[in-house]
C-alpha cells in the first residue's frame, strides 16, 4: 500500500495514541504471501528444542500445551494449508494458537513483515526497542485470556489475514486506561461488550491498539492474524537497559585506573570519582550501535537467524543487497570497522572501497565477485570471501545469477 494509506492510519490513530482501524492497508498479494510464510514460521518453531517457550495453545477455551508434541511429530507441509493442517491436529474442536517472536523462526517472514511495515516506520519513526511479531490462528471465539492490555510501551498493530472476518472491541476509557499494566484482566466479556467499541476487520485490514487500552477479539471461524509489537519502552527502563549494554560493550580505557577513596572522605560527594564526559560518550556509543543494529534489521529487535547459505564452490557468483535491510558501518579505528548487517555486528578491517561497496549493496545493485574484488583491491581474496560469507550467513544479501548484473 502507498504511504498515504499509512498517513491516514496515523491520523486516525492520532499519531498512534488511540485505537483505529485501517481498511485494506495490505494488499491481497501480501495477505497470500504472508499466510504461506506463517507456514514457514511454524515449521521453524517446531524444530526448536524447547517447544513450550513462546507458544500457547487453547482448546475449547482451556490452555492445552499437550498438543505441541503432536504438532512437532506432524509439522505443516508446504503443500497443505494451515487450515487443513490445524484440522489434522485439533479436529472439529475450537482451538487457538498464539506464537510470539515469529521473526526468529523465519528470515523470509521477517523480510516480508519488515517490508510491509516499512511505510509505518517512515511516517511514525523507529521505536527505540524495535519491532517484534506474533500471530493468532484458529476458530477460538473470544481471545482466551480475556479483555486485556499489552505490556507497558508495547503498542500493537494487528494485520488480519482472514479468510473470515474478525471482530475487535476496545475500551478506550480513562477508568480502564488508568489501571496499572499486568494487574487486572476481565473475563466477564458478555457483560462488558456494550461498553466497548466494535471494529470489524476484513482480510487486509489492520487495527492499532495502544498499550494502555483494554481490548479483546472474537474469531468464531478459522482465521489468521499477525501482530506487530511496536516497542517504545518507559524512559527509566530504557536508560537502565542502555547502562547495562554500555557495560557489556567493553568500552574500557586500559591506561587509566581509579585512586583509592580516603577513609575520611564524605560519602555525600563522590562526583569527583565519576568522569561524566566518559560515561556520556560510552552511553552515546551504545545507543548509536543499538540504533544501527535496528536500522540494519529493518527495525526488528531480534537479529536474523543465521542461515546455511555458502559461497558457491564454482567461484563465480553475484550478490545483491536488500533495501529494507541496509548495512551500516562504524569506523572504530583507522584500521578497524564494525559492520552492522541484519542486527549482527561484523568486525572487519577498514578499506577505502568498503564505503562504496556498502553504498552499492544498499541500493540493491547486483555485484559480481570480480566487481567486488576490484572495489576491495588490494584486499586478499580470503578476506573478500570472508566478508561475503558473513553477509550471506546473516541474509543481508542474496546470491544472484551472473546474467542479472548491471555494468
Amino acid at each position: 500500500m502507498n504511504s498515504n494509506s499509512w498517513s491516514n492510519f496515523l491520523n486516525d490513530s492520532n499519531q498512534l495514541s488511540k485505537p483505529a482501524r485501517a481498511q485494506q492497508i495490505i494488499s491481497e498479494q501480501d495477505v497470500t504471501e504472508t499466510k504461506l510464510l506463517l507456514n514457514d514460521v511454524l515449521k521453524g518453531f517446531l524444530t526448536q528444542e524447547n517447544l513450550h517457550m513462546g507458544l500457547k495453545t487453547y482448546v475449547n477455551g482451556e490452555l492445552r500445551n499437550d498438543f505441541i508434541d503432536q504438532m512437532a511429530m506432524n509439522p505443516p507441509s508446504a503443500e497443505a494449508s494451515l487450515k487443513d493442517w490445524s484440522h489434522e491436529i485439533f479436529g472439529d474442536q475450537k482451538f487457538g494458537m498464539i506464537l510470539i517472536g515469529l521473526e526468529q523462526y523465519s528470515n523470509a517472514f521477517a523480510e516480508k513483515a519488515a517490508t510491509i511495515v516499512r511505510p509505518l516506520l517512515e511516517t511514525a519513526g523507529l521505536p527505540l526497542n524495535g519491532l517484534s511479531f506474533l500471530f493468532f490462528m484458529g476458530n477460538y471465539g473470544f481471545t482466551p485470556f480475556g479483555i486485556h492490555k499489552e505490556a507497558t510501551g508495547e503498542d500493537g498493530v494487528l494485520f488480519h489475514l482472514g479468510p473470515e472476518h474478525k471482530h475487535f472491541y476496545t475500551w478506550d476509557d480513562p477508568k480502564y486506561n488508568a489501571i496499572e499494566h499486568n494487574t487486572e484482566v476481565f473475563h466477564n466479556i458478555p457483560e462488558m461488550l456494550p461498553e466497548g467499541k466494535a471494529h470489524e476487520l476484513a482480510p487486509g485490514d489492520a487495527m492499532f491498539i495502544p498499550h494502555y487500552v483494554y481490548h479483546v477479539a472474537n474469531t468464531p471461524k478459522f482465521s489468521m492474524s499477525f501482530v506487530l509489537d511496536y516497542i517504545n519502552p518507559p524512559k527509566d527502563r530504557f536508560e537502565n537497559e542502555l547502562l547495562k549494554e554500555t557495560g557489556e560493550e567493553g568500552l574500557v580505557n586500559q591506561n587509566e585506573y581509579e585512586n583509592p577513596l580516603k577513609l575520611e572522605a564524605p560519602l555525600s560527594d563522590l562526583s569527583s570519582i565519576l568522569n561524566f564526559n566518559s560515561i556520556q560518550k560510552k552511553l552515546e556509543t551504545s545507543l548509536r550501535r543499538k540504533m544501527m543494529g535496528l536500522k540494519s534489521n529493518g527495525g526488528i529487535g531480534r537479529k536474523s537467524k543465521i542461515s546455511t547459505t555458502t559461497i558457491p564452490s564454482m567461484g563465480t557468483f553475484s550478490i545483491k543487497g536488500k533495501k529494507v535491510f541496509p548495512i551500516h558501518l562504524e569506523i572504530q579505528t583507522p584500521e578497524k570497522v564494525l559492520l552492522f548487517a541484519r542486527g549482527h555486528r561484523i568486525p572487519i578491517k577498514d578499506h577505502p572501497g568498503l564505503t562504496e561497496l556498502v553504498k552499492q549493496l544498499n541500493s540493491s545493485e547486483v555485484l559480481s565477485l570480480d566487481r567486488i574484488k576490484r572495489l576491495m583491491a588490494p584486499m586478499n581474496l580470503g578476506e573478500v570471501y570472508g566478508l561475503i560469507q558473513e553477509l550471506l550467513l546473516t541474509e543481508a544479501v542474496t546470491l544472484e545469477e551472473i546474467q542479472k548484473e548491471k555494468g
